[in-house]
């Protein structure tokens, strides 16, 4: 696999047509364009504070509908120390999460061994948390719940919006803070017809990724109210997230939210349309069947050696990137992140529809 991860790799440099997100730059192009960015400012940030950082933050927040923001350079700090300060505040140590959530899959349990957390498994593995999940626990011992919105893990699934509020009530009830896990909260707005402010008014603190779907080169954000924040910025230094400049990375997400940011909305209505028409393949699943964020899994049968050969197969002879390699395998299938961004509409969803049955007949 080794081999055909660098010849997909090549063959993605060079094609001409990318399913996949946004259209990238390469490491040198950035720095470019960056330095065009920069041009006109004086002083970078020093430690988190400075001019550009601080406007950066209060935009966030403010977009996001919150008193506060907090530019941190990784989720991976971002969720965590969110979590523990709505422990501390409680004076408790769990928190509830989704058995498909980043922080347990994904983190090597730094929740739990760095922080000191206690987490708790909420909700089936394929479907979104629902109230009903929620009523069959115990809340005593709960500090906080996380809710990822858009689920990653499970084809960008969500909630429906009036379960959603109904488990922030039950939160409330109990005295649970309310964290949203918003790697991809962009989608949200077009997924549930309302805006970034309102769908954040439901939680106690939120974290947006700077880089997955925005297209900068690192970073996070974490927002909620003022004293939050502050304790939070205490938490960043303690933890070694306080970098002395972050300011290339401030540059570039300012870069992709003004690139990328207005192309998201459309983006959730294209995958729609496209998970629709891709599911009428034969030999193809999609899941959720009717996507409902800018991202879907495709469950394909077969192997992924043989899979993963013929897709790269595919591009270096068509100059077309159909499929990103398999991300995983279950029940004999591999499983592909579809993730739509400006690339993919490019093009009308008829003409993925048409590429992904050439691949699958030469699979076959």
């Amino acid at each position: 696999m080794e081999n055909i991860r660098k010849a997909y790799t090549a063959a993605a440099r060079t094609a001409q047509w990318s399913i996949l997100r946004h259209p990238s730059r390469s490491m040198s192009e950035t720095l470019r364009t960056l330095a065009d960015r920069a041009e006109g400012l004086v002083e970078s940030d020093v430690y988190g504070r400075g001019e550009l950082i601080e406007a950066f933050e209060q935009k966030l927040a403010k977009t996001l509908g919150k008193p506060a923001a907090l530019f941190l350079p990784s989720g991976t700090l971002a969720q965590p120390l969110a979590l523990k300060l709505h422990c501390l505040q409680r004076r408790k140590n769990a928190v509830a999460l989704h058995p498909t959530s980043h922080l347990v899959l994904h983190e090597h349990d730094g929740y739990q061994q760095l922080w000191g957390l206690e987490g708790h498994l909420v909700g089936k593995p394929n479907t979104p948390i629902h109230l009903d999940d929620l009523q069959q626990i115990s809340p005593a011992s709960l500090a906080a719940l996380v809710l990822e919105l858009p689920m990653r893990e499970i084809g960008g699934q969500l909630p429906q919006w009036d379960d959603l509020q109904a488990q922030v009530t039950w939160a409330r009830q109990h005295d649970i803070a309310v964290h949203f896990d918003g790697a991809r909260l962009w989608h949200c707005p077009a997924a549930y017809q309302r805006s970034l402010a309102e769908i954040c008014d439901l939680a106690d603190s939120v974290y947006v990724s700077l880089y997955k779907d925005i297209g900068g080169i690192a970073g996070a954000i974490l927002a909620g109210p003022e004293d939050f924040i502050a304790e939070a910025r205490i938490w960043a230094r303690r933890a070694g997230g306080n970098l002395i400049s972050v300011y290339p990375y401030l540059l570039a997400a300012e870069q992709g939210m003004q690139e990328n940011l207005a192309a998201i909305d459309k983006a959730v209505v294209y995958a729609q349309k496209l998970g629709e028409l891709l599911g009428q393949i034969d030999g193809v699943k999609v899941n959720p069947e009717q996507p409902q964020s800018a991202m879907f899994h495709l469950h394909i049968q077969g192997e992924m050696e043989v899979i993963s050969a013929a897709i790269v197969n595919f591009a270096e002879t068509q100059g077309i990137i159909v499929l990103p390699l398999p991300r995983a395998t279950e029940n004999g299938n591999c499983i592909f992140e579809i993730s739509v961004g400006r690339n993919a509409m490019q093009r009308p969803e008829a003409f993925w529809a048409q590429q992904l049955a050439k691949l699958m007949s030469q699979i076959k």
